[in-house]
């Protein structure tokens, strides 16, 4: 499902992203939306990886933060294969 949102850019960075987005063969609405995903799923990855440099993790905790990065890495297999 796709939802409209507006936003406030500089200029110059919007003048940058329809450059890019031009170069790339897609829309800038396409550039970004797969930028922010990008985002997020780096996002994800660092704060998983904070919870297993955590000294003081249980057993249960280390599990989970393995079951989120394989969570993260699936959906980073699932960006690479979109077109």
């Amino acid at each position: 499902m796709i939802e409209r949102v507006t936003i406030s850019i500089d200029k110059r960075l919007v003048e940058e992203l329809k450059s890019l987005a031009k170069k790339e063969g897609l829309s800038l609405s396409k550039l970004i939306a797969r930028s922010l995903e990008e985002f997020l799923i780096e996002r994800k990855k660092r704060e998983a990886g904070k919870k297993l440099m955590n000294i003081r993790l249980t057993k249960e905790e280390v599990r989970e933060a393995l079951r989120e990065l394989s969570c993260i890495r699936e959906e980073d297999r699932w960006q690479s294969s979109k077109p």
